[in-house]
């Protein structure tokens, strides 16, 4: 095995030892929006990297009732001030960066238009939507410039925090970098009727977590140092500012976490150790609320926690390596992602004047199916790799010599169909990494993990997820609830979103 492999498989972190210095440019030109600018020196892995700016009051996206009336999302350009004093080139839905998050109730088919005033085409994917592949929005349905798509999405699932981001092949990385992400908010029978935090805003917040990098005017930059390594950048933003802060009420308050960086893991606790309560994985509540220190996210997971003020403390919520483990160590390794690199996140400060929910956190908050695993079910294996072992081969049978990136053995084709599912059978599936750790996500569904790395599922992991880290394998059941065809098949990838964008990705029908 060649060093370069043996550095790969330690994980992305590791890696980024290596780095002196930004290397600004490649990707660069994805997207006409972007601004180009003097970097400033990259930060160290396993060093604490803090914002030293003045606090900033968090902003929560506009909230839309989603029902029978169309909603029109407008891809437009803008500049956003990320930074007190500047602002930058940016991209977003109904406005300069981000967008506004829909509320929308199971059962009811919600009618959207997507616009798109951009200078490049872009498709939009409703990841953890369970939706047909003909509505999820996946590359085949990118949106031209000038164009518009409009499309009614089926809701039937139960209540998650999904959210919407590009899928354009070959571009995703710079162009949800670039600001393009929104929140879905969906309730059912139960939510509505769980004695939970939901008054959005005050006691129920988004909390859509990015990393950038700003030159010396404040302008993001689009960087990637290693052909292996994601985007990952030296500050953090929540909701679109940097050094965030905001006022909550004397009682239980309800954190949606969104992880919308393009590679960036995170470890997300309080800096005063509390234990909090996590409720729900990426699609749906959990079977109890899970009492924890800490939770793990890579790009692309939710986590919905609640977390207690009603002592009128104040909380800030960090990442990075736990009390007395500095170097960020887990088991004898360096752990993947930047995990080791510290954080401030979003600093909470109790208002006693805001309404406070009082109510205890209920003992049950769902009653999830587990079925046993079957001797008939298909058993699919997933195995990511990246890099050196071969070529990237096209729809004409061309090789391109460019890094090959991909899954079992090839890279994504948009011509080719990896694999043929039947509708509303369960399987077992066995993603494997051979090269370092990946986020694994599949669209269309939701899934329950049997295994990770060969070990049993904590409780706080077992509820209904549609991403996965995979350090060496993971394994679950999955069933298609809806139809994927070869012109509109679903995706299942590599979630590091340069990673996606270099082929590790495949298709598959549903029928």
């Amino acid at each position: 095995m060649s060093e370069k492999k043996r550095t790969v498989r330690k994980g992305i972190g590791e890696v980024m030892d290596r780095r002196q210095a930004i290397k600004v440019g490649i990707g660069l030109g994805a997207l006409g929006l972007m601004g180009v600018g003097l970097t400033r020196p990259a930060f160290l892995a396993g060093t604490t990297v803090r914002q030293t700016g003045p606090k900033r009051r968090m902003p929560v996206p506009r909230l839309i009732e989603a029902g029978s009336e169309p909603v029109e999302l407008t891809m437009q350009s803008g500049r956003h001030s990320f930074l007190i004093g500047s602002d930058s080139p940016t991209a977003g839905f109904n406005g300069p960066y981000l967008g506004p998050t829909l509320r929308v109730r199971d059962g009811v088919n919600v009618p959207l238009v997507y616009r798109n005033q951009l200078t490049e085409a872009v498709a939009i994917h409703g990841h953890g939507l369970h939706v047909p592949g003909a509505v999820d929005g996946g590359p085949q349905r990118e949106v031209p410039p000038g164009g518009e798509w409009a499309v009614e999405l089926p809701i039937r699932q139960e209540a998650c925090t999904s959210w919407f981001h590009p899928h354009t092949h070959g571009k995703t990385g710079p162009q949800t970098h670039q600001g393009l992400a929104a929140l879905m908010i969906i309730e059912d029978e139960n939510s509505q009727s769980l004695p939970l935090p939901s008054t959005y805003g005050i006691d129920d917040l988004p909390v859509v977590v990015q990393d950038r990098i700003f030159d010396r005017r404040g302008e993001m930059v689009y960087s990637i140092d290693d052909p292996e390594d994601g985007f990952m950048g030296d500050t953090v933003v929540v909701n679109g500012i940097v050094d965030a802060t905001r006022e909550v009420p004397a009682g239980l308050v309800r954190l949606r976490l969104l992880n919308a960086s393009n590679a960036r893991y995170y470890r997300f606790r309080f800096a005063d150790g509390r234990v909090f309560h996590k409720i729900a994985t990426d699609g749906g509540f959990l079977d109890e609320p899970v009492p924890v220190h800490e939770v793990v996210m890579v790009p692309g997971e939710r986590n919905e926690i609640v977390v207690d003020f009603s002592d009128g403390r104040d909380a800030t919520l960090v990442s990075g390596p736990a009390s007395g483990d500095s170097a960020g160590r887990r088991g004898g390794r360096w752990e993947p992602g930047g995990l080791r690199d510290s954080f401030q996140i979003l600093e909470l400060t109790v208002d006693a004047s805001l309404p406070a929910h009082t109510t205890p956190l209920p003992t049950q908050l769902n009653s999830i199916d587990r079925p046993i695993v079957q001797s008939h079910w298909r058993r699919r294996r997933f195995e990511m790799f990246m890099g050196g072992d071969g070529r990237r081969r096209d729809s004409s049978g061309g090789l391109d010599n460019g890094m090959m990136m991909g899954i079992n053995g090839r890279a994504m084709d948009m011509a080719f169909i990896n694999e043929r599912v039947s509708l509303r059978e369960w399987e077992v599936w066995d993603i494997r990494s051979r090269d370092g750790s990946h986020p694994f996500h599949v669209h269309g569904c939701s899934f329950l993990l049997l295994s990770r790395e060969g070990r049993p599922i904590p409780e706080e992991d077992r509820g209904w997820k549609d991403t996965v880290q995979v350090d060496d394998q993971a394994e679950f059941i999955v069933r298609f609830e809806h139809e994927a065809t070869a012109e509109y098949p679903y995706m299942y990838h590599c979630h590091i979103l340069e990673h996606e964008d270099r082929g590790m990705m495949g298709q598959f029908t549903v029928t």
